[in-house]
């Protein structure tokens, strides 16, 4: 998935609430929907955005969907910052390093 999808993604601070609650257990629609305080159709639209940029996936439990977050997914989006740092640090060493010569 395209690292910009994610971040448009998690652009939304419902969206990234949910992320952040999934990230500490899976959670049903309906329970989503209380902790965001929001309703149901909005939860369900959020959770079909997150599913679609590959951040959550669902289990299906009788009638009821059990979404959980894929953190590989969200690891991505991390690399990348990872990445923006690492090469932040190389350019800074390499400056510092032409300037003592």
């Amino acid at each position: 998935m395209a690292i910009a999808t994610i971040f448009w993604a998690l652009g939304d601070p419902n969206r990234f609430k949910a992320v952040k609650l999934l990230g500490e257990k899976p959670l049903t629609v309906d329970e989503l929907r209380l902790k965001l305080s929001i309703s149901q159709s909005s939860t369900s639209q959020h959770l079909k955005i997150l599913s679609e940029a590959g951040l959550v996936s669902f289990s299906k439990h009788g009638n009821f969907r059990i979404y959980s977050l894929r953190k590989e997914e969200l690891k991505k989006a991390m690399h990348f910052f990872d990445h923006l740092w690492d090469e932040g640090l190389e350019k800074l060493k390499t400056n510092l390093e032409s300037k003592n010569e």
